[in-house]
């Protein structure tokens, strides 16, 4: 069970921190060399263009995913942390719930048109589709993990009151 976590662990990190992060590189490398050819050289790539764009979208859902992991999104929680622990675990729980039941309804669909889009090539690099959208469903994927871990670690100290034990955030 431990090898399994650790595992687990391994892949998630390596999907969103390392996959993200080479992303994020790629952006900035692609975006600086467009600027470099458009105005120094006077020759637009409609080639690193593209990139930017798929790189940017890849960035974008597995940074926000990484994000989830943390909880360390966008909240509105005036009210939220005026409310007693109970009641906060109680939202979070529905909350969790919720997103869970959502996203795995979304799920079947975005798998299904995510492949059928191999039909399709990218205009300029000819890369399938597929392979470009796949973000999207990994990102699913990941929230729908991260919210189940959440659930366990929520009911645990509803019920024990055992508080939940968190990750350190790397960025801190």
């Amino acid at each position: 069970m431990r090898f399994l976590k650790k595992l687990i662990k391994v892949i998630v990190d390596v999907v969103e921190i390392h996959l993200s992060s080479m992303f994020l590189f790629a952006v900035f490398v692609t975006m600086f060399f467009q600027v470099w050819l458009r105005y120094i050289f006077r020759m637009p790539s409609p080639q690193l263009y593209e990139m930017t764009l798929y790189s940017f979208a890849w960035t974008v859902l597995l940074g926000a995913a990484f994000a989830h992991r943390y909880r360390d999104h966008i909240r509105f929680n005036i009210i939220y942390e005026k409310l007693p622990r109970k009641m906060q675990l109680v939202i979070d729980i529905v909350f969790d719930l919720l997103m869970i039941v959502l996203f795995s309804i979304s799920l079947k669909p975005v798998f299904r048109q995510a492949f059928w889009y191999h039909m399709i090539r990218s205009e300029v690099l000819g890369i399938p589709w597929t392979y470009l959208v796949l973000c999207l469903p990994l990102f699913l994927i990941f929230v729908i993990g991260h919210n189940i871990v959440f659930l366990y670690y929520e009911f645990r100290e509803l019920f024990t009151g055992k508080p939940m034990k968190t990750e350190e955030k790397p960025w801190l």
